[in-house]
């Protein structure tokens, strides 16, 4: 069972009141008891001295039966004396002379005679079957000579009954006091901490159900209100502070819809620049097909066509047959429609250049960089763009010279392992425009730098490319009168750098 403040303050001030309350009361009992037993052989001295006093003269007190008479007279107006004897000193030891019990007598040692022989009052208190009792002995002096002593037996029984009653009385009211002192313990307990307590609480309730307006009303000026206060500033503190949380998570998340909406923008851009660089591969193999078609037909249709003029020259036209000769035309005709033909073919597969213009170099690269930084971040990359200030400019096509830029940045972010950095920077060099694309991947091994730039050559795993990235870059930066350098070493990574000239 768990206690509460309010009990444990009230059980253990009742514990400390109960303990002092009744040591105390003991201990004054005692003291009292003491008090009064010091006062009853005070009485009983000085009885037994007024006792001895009235002998005044040897003849009375050797009259045995004068005393006793006297005795008896004393006991009946003192009950609480149980026992008187009148002692006589001689040579021969102590006689007595009278007493109240012939059949007793009080056991007084030799040592204390002995000091009552010297004029001293001897007491002691002794307990015995009828209680507790002071017995005195106190010399009897005449003519200057201590002749005998008066030895009397007080009883201590009304003192003891009385001392039983006022100490049952004492513990009463003792524990009637501790009784009313622990009601109005817990009652000022409940006025001055349980009741601010439970304002605390039901403060520190509201605090977790959310409600950051919880205060405690304590206007007192001790620790509690102290603590109050504190309490009031903490939560005014915890309410800025979610409310300022609350206003930048409000930031964050707005920050974080324009950046994913920025990420939707890139995303559709990639997806059109994929797409047209899937258009381009498969315009550059179709050309590398129409290429190679050209040349392997090319050739022997030139051929046929030099033969076929010169059997007209040598053969005269007069004198063939008209089947011949349309013959011949049509052969003519059908060998020139096949080179029209393959003509247009070749066409179709180039680039359409249209008009060249002045292109801000890097604006293209920063644009590339943007396309390509969620795949790098992604692959867990660190990449870094630069541009000289005040770069020239050069004239050409800016899809086009995106598509490499992208190519080349692409290779690296593929070619680099996860940590790695990819670093993109376009700077002047001379009457050039350099666009260098370096990474930190494994390298390309020399006896392959010769090849990457052949079409269908890759240095990829399969499926992960047809190897004409390098090889449409090249296209593109030839026709722009520029060249592709490579830089290489295995184990360090590599650097591409695409050279253009400045427009004048």
């Amino acid at each position: 069972m768990r206690l509460t403040i309010r009990s444990k303050l009230v059980c253990s001030s009742l514990l400390i009141l109960v303990v002092v309350s009744f040591a105390f009361t003991l201990v004054h009992l005692r003291l009292s008891r003491s008090w009064v037993e010091e006062d009853l052989r005070e009485r009983a001295v000085t009885f037994a001295r007024e006792i001895a006093a009235t002998i005044g003269d040897r003849r009375e007190f050797e009259s045995g039966p004068l005393l006793a008479r006297q005795i008896a007279s004393i006991l009946e107006v003192r009950p609480n004396v149980l026992q008187l004897d009148v002692l006589r000193f001689g040579d021969a030891g102590t006689e007595v002379v009278a007493t109240s019990e012939p059949r007793l007598r009080l056991p007084f040692t030799r040592r204390e005679v002995e000091r009552v022989r010297r004029g001293e009052v001897v007491s002691r208190l002794v307990r015995d079957g009828g209680g507790r009792a002071w017995e005195v002995i106190a010399p009897v002096t005449l003519e200057g000579t201590v002749a005998g002593a008066v030895a009397a037996k007080f009883s201590l029984d009304r003192a003891d009954a009385l001392a039983a009653r006022v100490r049952w009385a004492a513990l009463g009211v003792t524990a009637a006091s501790v009784a009313v002192m622990g009601l109005l313990m817990g009652l000022v307990v409940t006025l001055v901490v349980t009741r601010p307590l439970g304002r605390f609480m039901a403060a520190i309730r509201r605090l977790q159900a959310g409600d950051t307006a919880a205060a405690v009303d304590v206007a007192t000026g001790d620790e509690l209100g102290v603590l109050a206060r504190h309490f009031n500033a903490m939560v005014a503190r915890v309410r800025d502070f979610r409310e300022e949380l609350q206003a930048r998570i409000k930031e964050a998340t707005a920050e974080l819809e324009g950046r994913y909406r920025e990420v939707e923008r890139l995303n559709e851009r990639l997806f059109a620049l994929q797409r047209s660089l899937s258009h381009a591969e498969r315009l550059a193999l179709a050309g590398r097909i129409m290429a190679e078609v050209a040349h392997e037909l090319g050739t022997p249709l030139h051929s046929v066509m030099g033969h076929l003029e010169l059997l007209r020259q040598d053969l005269p036209v007069e004198g063939l047959p008209d089947d011949v000769r349309r013959r011949l035309a049509v052969i003519e005709g059908e060998l020139r429609r096949m080179t029209e033909i393959i003509a247009r073919l070749l066409d179709l597969t180039r680039r359409p250049p249209g008009p060249p213009e002045l292109v801000d170099v890097a604006q293209v690269v920063g644009q590339c960089a943007e396309v390509v930084r969620p795949g790098a971040t992604a692959a867990g990359l660190r990449l870094e763009v630069s541009a000289a200030p005040g770069l020239p400019r050069v004239r050409g096509h800016a899809g086009q010279l995106q598509q490499a830029v992208l190519n080349l940045l692409t290779n690296a972010i593929d070619a680099t392992p996860p940590g790695g950095r990819v670093r993109v920077a376009a700077a002047a060099d001379g009457g050039e425009v350099v666009v260098e694309v370096r990474d930190t991947g494994a390298g390309i091994p020399r006896d392959r730098q010769a090849r990457i730039f052949e079409p269908f050559f890759s240095t990829k795993d399969a499926g992960r490319g047809a190897g004409l990235g390098l090889f449409i870059t090249t296209q593109i930066v030839r026709e722009h009168g520029g060249r592709l350098d490579l830089e290489s070493e295995v184990g360090r990574g590599s650097a591409f750098r695409l050279r253009l000239p400045a427009a004048a």
